[in-house]
């Protein structure tokens, strides 16, 4: 009897030893926060989220890893933007001019000591491209130091959902692959799934510390816009695109429109009062009192 007890011991034993190895692996892979909240969000797995609702969502954070050298508006971003079931947060804090100066200082003479040891090694091609990235920084510090350009840091992320975990995996690949047209790349938040999907509510809470410096004409490229193009076949002409010298034909009365308001941004003494009587003049003789009245 002694023996069956003594077995029976060690397996009870044996059990026991089983179930606190199995709540340690739970407890490792979720913390105590995620033990007791109530079913909403799961945030244990490492690439990936589950929204627990009626029905169970799927969600994928990403943030933008490599930018292209050039950009054009409004592309850089646009599948970012329009690509499905996807949200998209830009956070954006101004440097200050003397840190601005700083970096740009000190990337001239890092730029310059590698130029100079590229020219000393015969390497014709990468001293030529050293000294271009040299003229653009002294450009861009000159620029800054006399007011026509400024330096942004700026965030991008974004959150990607789906009803199935294979969709998402096929989205994630698609997104990547239509990112990369725009020489765009994106990755996965591997192990901060949970802040990135944070710092992509509108909270303006950034949580993680990924970011690219642009300055004041590159970041005009990433507001949402989805085209550059502005007018109505229907409208009168008010001036030329700078971007790409098409006409603005605008309709101030157009059925797209909520109403035919319009404001009007310029400095003082630029004919802000002339051109609302020109214009108003035009879609007096285009439409007549008729339009006007509606």
């Amino acid at each position: 009897m002694s023996k069956k007890k003594k077995l029976k011991n060690q397996e009870e034993e044996k059990q026991r030893q089983l179930r606190e190895n199995a709540e340690q692996e739970i407890l490792h892979k979720q913390t105590v926060k995620d033990l007791i909240t109530p079913s909403g969000i799961d945030a244990s797995n490492i690439d990936h989220m589950e929204i627990i609702s009626n029905t169970k969502r799927y969600a994928r954070s990403f943030f933008v890893s490599t930018l292209p050298r050039m950009c054009s508006f409004p592309d850089i971003f646009r599948d970012m933007y329009l690509f499905g079931d996807i949200n998209t947060s830009i956070y954006i804090n101004p440097v200050q001019e003397a840190r601005s100066q700083n970096e740009l200082n000190r990337v001239i003479n890092e730029i310059e000591t590698e130029r100079i040891v590229a020219q000393d090694r015969g390497n014709i091609n990468r001293e030529s491209d050293l000294t271009q990235k040299r003229m653009e920084a002294e450009q861009l510090r000159d620029e800054i130091a006399a007011g026509y350009n400024k330096l942004f840091e700026a965030t991008v992320v974004s959150t990607l959902f789906a009803y199935s975990l294979e969709e998402l995996d096929k989205f994630t690949k698609l997104l990547s692959t239509e990112m990369s047209k725009t020489l765009v790349g994106i990755k996965s938040a591997w192990a901060m799934q949970e802040e990135v999907f944070q710092t992509n509510l509108p909270l303006m809470q950034n949580k993680i510390t990924k970011s690219h410096t642009f300055d004041r004409r590159s970041m005009g490229t990433v507001f949402p816009f989805t085209t550059s193009e502005v007018g109505h076949p229907t409208g009168i002409p008010l001036g030329f695109n700078r971007q790409t010298g098409v006409p603005i034909l605008f309709d101030n009365f157009h059925s797209s429109l909520t109403n035919y308001n319009m404001v009007i941004f310029a400095k003082s003494g630029a004919r802000k009062i002339s051109y609302n009587e020109n214009t108003y003049l035009k879609v007096f003789s285009t439409y007549g009192n008729r339009k006007l009245s509606t």
